[in-house]
């Protein structure tokens, strides 16, 4: 990989931030309270705690945009990428992460969204596999305080990201932030 010098490296964190700051304002998380950016704030550190790299972190800043913002934010987040200080094939790779990590909403039931995800997640840059493992952990330690059924369907999705990433964490060194999904996972009862 054809690596940016640090400056650029730390501009393009910076602005991917700022970025998604402005795609997200005025969103809140499903509690209602909280301001919906903290979430990606939350798995952009958990993706650096984990080694992820800049491509990785700027990923994380942008996953949810595309998903859950308009198409205006959409077309602009496509041209924000494009214009970062970064490598093409670095820029490609940003891209590739956020579009495997969107939930497609033509794909009918959140099962299926979310099985169509991890398979793109598979094919798409090895960090993908890091970018959700880290979604995931944020998403669900969110849930703690959820009713019995949306917890329930949570666990259930958990497993599925658990079952089909978990090779492909271990292989890419990833073990860490999987093992971490696991012991967060299984500290809660599947009939919870």
């Amino acid at each position: 990989m054809d690596t940016a010098p640090a400056a650029q490296r730390f501009f393009s964190i910076k602005s991917a931030a700022d970025h998604a700051s402005c795609a997200h304002k005025g969103q809140c998380r499903k509690d209602r309270r909280t301001p919906y950016i903290v979430h990606p704030a939350r798995v952009a550190g958990y993706v650096s705690m984990f080694g992820g790299s800049h491509v990785a972190i700027i990923s994380a800043w942008l996953h949810d945009v595309y998903e859950d913002c308009t198409p205006e934010w959409i077309s602009l987040t496509d041209s924000f990428i494009s214009v970062l200080p970064l490598p093409e094939d670095e820029q490609r790779e940003i891209a590739a992460i956020v579009d495997a990590l969107t939930k497609k909403n033509t794909i009918p039931g959140k099962s299926a969204r979310l099985s169509d995800s991890i398979g793109r997640i598979l094919d798409a840059p090895p960090e993908a596999t890091l970018v959700k493992i880290c979604d995931r952990i944020d998403n669900f330690l969110d849930t703690a305080c959820r009713d019995g059924q949306v917890r329930k369907r949570y666990i259930i999705s958990t497993d599925e990201i658990i079952d089909r990433l978990s090779f492909r964490a271990y292989y890419c060194g990833y073990e860490n932030a999987m093992n971490t999904l696991k012991e967060i996972r299984y500290a809660s009862p599947k009939n919870e």
